[in-house]
Order: C-alpha cells, then sequence, then structure tokens
C-alpha cells in the first residue's frame, strides 16, 4: 500500500513537472546529437557537426568546443562571441536537427532499475526517471545519489522529499545522458510493543519512524488500554518515558514522537492492579497502587511516613530484572535526597521499598531512660518549692 501511495504521489507531480516543462523549457545539447550550425556568408563553416562522447564538436578556426549541456540559444550567443574574433558582426543560428538516443543509469530500492529513457523533445526531470523506475517501499527519496559525467563531473545529494511534499525544485534537477542515479534504501530498525495492543510483538521500521506508525502497525489500542500511562523506554536504560498519546497520535510533525532502534513501548490496561510495596520503617506499611510516574517521596508519603525508628540513610528498592526472577538492589540515602544531592527516584512496577528501622528496644531503652530523667527533674523542682 505505501509503495502504491509514493507511486501515485511521484504521478501526480509528474503531471505537474510535464505541464510545466512543456511551456517552452529548452532542450540541452547532448553527446550523440547532429548539430546545423549556420554562419551568414560562409559556407565553410556553416554545415552539420556531430557531438561526440565527451560533448565537443569541431569547427574550423574554432577547433573543439564544449556544446553539452548548452541548449540552442545559449551555444549560439556562445559561437557569435567566440566568432567575433575573426568577423565583424557574425550571425550565427544553432538547431539540434537530430537528438541521439540517451538514457541514464537507476539503480538502488526501485523496481525497474538499470537503463532508463530520456524525453526526446524536452527536458527530463529528476521525478520523471524515478517514477520510471518505480520506487520501493523502502526507497528514502531524501538522499538520492547523483553522479554526473556531463558536462562537468559532479556527485550530488538530492532531497527529492522536499519537491514532492513542498514542490521545493531545487532537488527536482534536469537529468543529463549517461548520469547514475542511485536510491538508497533507508535503514530498518526494530522496536518492541507490548501490552494492550491489538498484535503486539516486535515491530520492523525504517528508522526515523515514529511512536503513531508503531502503534497503527500493532493495529491500535485495545478497548481496555489505558492511554494516560503508556511509556516508552530505550534500549539500555532503565528510565520509562512518558508519551502523550492525543498528541503523539497526531500528524503534526512537531508532536510526533520519533523512535530509536530497540525501544519498547508499553500500553498498559485500566484493570491492571500496578502496585509497589513498602516495608519497615514507615507508619502503615504494605502495598500501594503506583499511580502515573510516582517518586520514592510520594510512596514514603502515602506510606504514612517515616516512623520514628526509621534509617532514612538506609532504604533498598529492590526491582525485577526483565527476563529474569531476581531482582536487582538500587540503595538509596534519602537524607541526601532531601538536602537535594542526589535525585528521588522514580519507581516502577512492582517495586519493593525496604525502609531499615533501628533495634525497638534501644528506643524503648532510650525513651524509658528519657522519661526518668525528666521525672527525677521535676521531684528536684518540687523539693525546692
Amino acid at each position: 500500500m505505501k509503495r502504491v501511495t509514493i507511486l501515485i504521489t511521484l504521478l501526480m507531480v509528474f503531471c505537474v513537472t510535464t505541464s510545466m516543462l512543456a511551456q517552452g523549457e529548452p532542450v540541452r545539447i547532448g553527446a550523440g546529437d547532429t548539430l546545423g550550425i549556420t554562419l551568414i556568408g560562409d559556407r565553410d563553416i556553416s554545415g552539420q557537426y556531430k557531438v561526440d562522447d565527451s560533448g565537443y564538436i569541431k569547427m574550423p578556426l574554432l577547433g573543439s568546443i564544449l556544446v553539452a549541456g548548452e541548449t540552442e540559444e545559449s551555444l549560439t550567443k556562445k559561437l557569435t562571441e567566440m566568432l567575433k574574433r575573426y568577423y565583424v558582426e557574425p550571425v550565427v543560428t544553432v538547431v539540434i536537427l537530430e537528438r541521439f538516443p540517451r538514457y541514464v543509469t537507476v539503480t538502488g530500492a526501485v523496481r525497474k532499475g538499470g537503463k532508463v529513457p530520456l524525453r526526446e523533445n524536452m527536458p527530463t526531470r529528476l521525478i520523471e526517471v524515478i517514477q520510471a523506475a518505480e520506487p520501493e517501499q523502502s526507497a528514502d527519496l531524501a538522499r538520492i545519489k547523483l553522479t554526473r559525467k556531463q558536462p562537468a563531473p559532479a556527485e550530488l545529494t538530492l532531497d527529492l522529499e522536499r519537491f514532492i511534499k513542498f514542490g521545493d525544485p531545487t532537488a527536482n534537477v534536469e537529468i543529463m545522458p549517461d548520469d547514475v542515479i542511485l536510491v538508497p534504501a533507508k535503514q530498518m530498525m526494530t522496536v518492541f510493543v507490548t501490552g494492550a495492543v491489538a498484535r503486539p510483538g516486535a515491530v520492523t521500521l525504517q528508522e526515523g519512524s515514529t511512536f503513531r506508525e508503531a502503534i497503527l502497525l500493532c493495529g491500535g489500542l485495545q478497548p481496555n488500554a489505558d492511554n494516560s500511562r503508556i511509556t516508552i523506554r530505550h534500549e539500555g536504560q532503565t528510565e520509562e518515558i512518558p508519551v502523550n498519546y492525543n498528541d503523539a497520535m497526531t500528524q503534526e510533525p512537531a508532536k510526533q514522537v520519533v523512535l530509536k532502534n530497540g525501544d519498547r513501548i508499553l500500553v498498559p490496561t485500566v484493570q491492571e492492579a500496578v502496585t509497589i510495596s513498602v516495608f519497615g520503617g514507615v507508619n502503615r506499611p504494605g502495598p500501594l497502587p503506583l499511580v502515573g510516574r510516582m517518586r520514592l517521596s510520594e510512596a514514603i508519603g502515602n506510606a504514612g511516613g517515616f516512623s520514628p525508628f526509621a534509617r532514612k540513610w538506609d532504604i533498598k528498592i529492590l526491582r525485577a530484572t526483565p527476563g529474569s526472577n531476581k531482582r536487582q538492589t538500587i540503595k538509596v540515602n534519602f537524607a541526601e535526597i532531601e538536602e537535594g544531592k542526589a535525585d528521588d527516584v522514580y519507581l516502577e512496577p512492582n517495586d519493593q521499598i525496604v525502609v531499615a528501622e533501628r533495634p525497638r528496644e534501644q528506643f524503648n531503652l532510650g525513651s524509658a531512660l528519657s522519661m526518668l530523667s525528666a521525672i527525677a527533674s521535676l521531684a528536684w523542682l518540687l523539693r525546692r518549692r
């Protein structure tokens, strides 16, 4: 379907281009063409000239002259200036008597690569050649390579997509005989979509594809999907990046979320209970719902805050390791978070937070000693009265 869309778009642009060219854009001379050159009053110079493979003709008085790439009008002016060295006011006319069949070579991500004939009676543009070669679905029209032999050797990189989408004429160059055009294929990447989509699993996309394209390839969201909690995790990283689903699914370029190879997209369901657990030195230990992107400080607050026995500098987060039954241990000094010396950690589903405690016996002994000291002080004050 995407290849058909490309071809339809190219055909529409081709029609517009053909209309523009039909309005009288001049034809350029190429190797193998036969030219009729007339100098009024001089039969020795007037006659037919065959353009050689290098794009030159040989004329009396003037010798070898590069004519490939010239138009009838521009070559007329060029010869007139050159003949002024020998004639007072030379009157020259140039006509292309016969066009030699010419071709351009197209390779790469096209269905009909090889020799593509150029138009006989008007210039041929890049869009026409690409349309004739039928680009593949994977064709990268933004990085077309053109190698040119005449009139001067050159190598160009052309962004034909800018012409197709925005009408930018700079990429839709005129094609010269013996040009070689390479249409590269876009690099492919794999992302993984899990959760509440119609077809979860690995998705192969072109490099630079978006979240929107990945979701559509997976058949869209299931009815029970919670699109307010969709996240992306880059390969080799633990942080989950939230996605604004409504923005990312629009076709506005500024709101598109561009994916990277190995990205993992998680689409949770509304019904699923995503929880964490807090144990140890908090006032209300136990499981807690994980709402949005919750930080450690929020979880401690939702668990009633630290208890009097808490060792805030000794907290461990036990986190599940993907593809394993083991858990990794993340050590946290909450005092450093309070002082701004460390980041407040984001939590993940099923995290277990363990807040170390001081022995309660030590606390009770200290409390008892403090209480006895207070009673003794009160008794001393009463005796003084």
